[in-house]
């Protein structure tokens, strides 16, 4: 894989938000292997101090790794010093934040793209850019309904328009938030590769669920870890999606990889949702990991998500830039999911 060609060369920095997150960790730790400096974006630069212990230790004490602090990603100019000689720039954060008031998600997550956009045609040096978006921004994945085909063109605006929903703000602004704010800034996005002249190449790598290692406690603890949803039997949460699609957070980061380095990566939409699969599956995969353990019963009448959608794009890139034949199986992302220092059985 080495001798592929790249859009920028090996020892070239490379920027990356939300450093200490479940997918940025793992986007950082795969360029640091292919030999490319990473300054990674947190908002307390204590709390992800870990970043520069353990596996990550080396990297950061031959000046391969470092971390600056980014309170506040929706204030102009405030990645102006942290994009500053990178050749590349992965946005990956996101407000987190679960309100009723959308102008305090999706209105800085839509800022932020357009903070992050604005200093990258400020530097010179930066090449490739890529933002994570999500699933959600291209269909609703309602369940029991059918979503249809999902296309370059797909775009979820019924949870824009719910989010938006006059106040008083509520539950159901709430829930639509943060898939609204996908939405919304990934059409920014696209709005802004549209209109400005741009000196950098611009990718969107979209995944669904992620599952597999965590890095960092906080991994197995937010409300998006799914397989530890199903290990603890958290039912009330598993109740309200039982059918999605997951992948593995290390093929989700190799195709954030792929998008920055490959030359023939341009202007995608790459689709990276992974295994459709429902609870009974993953349930079935935890007896068999776990044998001793009781687990929740299955659910009487498990379905799949009903949608079409082409991750042709997304399986090819892991092919070409791993040797990877598809997305990696369920079972080896659930073991690792719950095989580490951070889990009790």
């Amino acid at each position: 894989m080495s001798s592929l060609a790249t859009t920028i060369p090996p020892g070239s920095w490379v920027l990356v938000t939300g450093a200490a997150g479940f997918l940025a960790s793992h986007v950082i730790i795969q360029f640091l292997n292919r030999g490319f400096r990473v300054r990674g974006t947190v908002r307390d630069v204590g709390q992800a101090a870990w970043l520069l212990e353990g596996r990550f230790k080396t990297y950061a004490e031959n000046g391969y790794l470092e971390l600056v602090s980014v309170p506040n990603l929706g204030v102009s100019g405030a990645f102006d010093a942290a994009v500053k000689g990178v050749s590349a720039i992965l946005h990956i954060a996101y407000v987190s934040r679960i309100v009723p008031d959308p102008n305090e998600v999706i209105t800085p997550t839509v800022a932020g793209v357009r903070s992050i956009m604005d200093s990258a045609i400020r530097e010179s040096s930066v090449k490739e850019v890529v933002f994570t978006g999500s699933a959600i921004a291209a269909s609703p994945l309602t369940q029991g309904i059918d979503n249809g085909t999902v296309g370059r063109d797909s775009w979820n605006d019924a949870v824009l328009e719910a989010a938006w929903a006059p106040p008083p703000y509520g539950l159901s602004h709430a829930m639509a938030n943060y898939p609204a704010s996908k939405v919304a800034a990934e059409k920014e996005v696209w709005r802004l590769v549209k209109e400005k002249e741009l000196h950098f190449t611009v990718n969107v790598v979209s995944p669904a669920g992620m599952i597999g290692e965590p890095l960092n406690k906080k991994h197995i603890e937010l409300p998006s870890s799914w397989v530890i949803h199903a290990f603890k039997g958290n039912k009330t949460v598993m109740d309200s999606m039982p059918a999605s699609f997951y992948a593995d957070v290390k093929d989700v980061a190799l195709v954030h990889v792929a998008a920055i380095l490959d030359p023939e990566v341009k202007n995608a939409r790459l689709q990276s949702w992974g295994h459709s699969v429902h609870w009974n599956e993953i349930l079935a995969i935890l007896r068999e990991l776990r044998p001793q353990k009781k687990f929740i019963d299955d659910y009487p009448n498990p379905y799949h998500l009903k949608v079409s959608v082409d991750q042709s794009d997304s399986i090819a890139l892991l092919r070409k830039w791993s040797g990877k034949d598809g997305w990696t199986p369920l079972r080896d992302s659930i073991s690792e999911n719950i095989t580490n220092p951070y889990l009790a059985d």
